[in-house]
């Protein structure tokens, strides 16, 4: 097999872990997970297919062949999981503008009254999730009555703000 075909099967055992550990039990920090299955995965393989290399003989032809083969799944899994994740955070969590959309699609042809918009859209649907999200990811915490950014929260926001400042970006959205 090739080290693209078995990139293929490592990403769908590791979706298929996914899926058979959400049913049984939704982990409170998703992300992290879904990072520790699939590159538990990754990391198990080699094992694996020594393992099988050596009870199974015939099959070892089927097996990636040396560091190189390894080097290219690996290059690939992480690249797909990686966007994976960042897709999975889009169904993890509404963003904004989905909320908005959907709310307006499910009014109906007649479209929703813009007051009856505001009341719903309020700062319990839109912002809450969103601070408790970065305090279960230690990316922020409560000091009485004022949210603090962690250290981990800082590095990540720095990422941002670099980026924008590298772009000349304007503020905003």
């Amino acid at each position: 097999m090739t080290a693209l075909s078995w990139a293929v099967v490592l990403l769908f055992i590791a979706f298929g872990l996914h899926l058979v550990l959400w049913r049984i039990c939704l982990p409170r920090r998703q992300t992290k997970a879904l990072l520790g299955i699939f590159l538990g995965v990754l990391v198990a393989a080699p094992l694996c297919s020594t393992a099988i290399a050596e009870f199974c003989p015939a099959l070892s032809r089927c097996l990636p062949e040396g560091v190189t083969d390894w080097l290219r799944i690996a290059l690939l899994h992480i690249s797909v999981t990686l966007a994976y994740m960042i897709t999975y955070s889009a169904i993890e969590a509404d963003s904004p503008s989905l909320v908005m959309v959907m709310a307006i699609a499910n009014a109906g042809p007649d479209g929703m009254d813009a007051k009856e918009f505001e009341a719903t859209l309020n700062d319990d649907l839109l912002i809450r999730p969103r601070v408790t999200d970065l305090i279960t990811d230690k990316m922020a915490y409560r000091e009485g009555d004022r949210y603090k950014l962690t250290r981990k929260g800082l590095l990540f926001a720095n990422i941002f703000v670099h980026y924008r400042r590298l772009l000349k970006a304007a503020k905003g959205g």
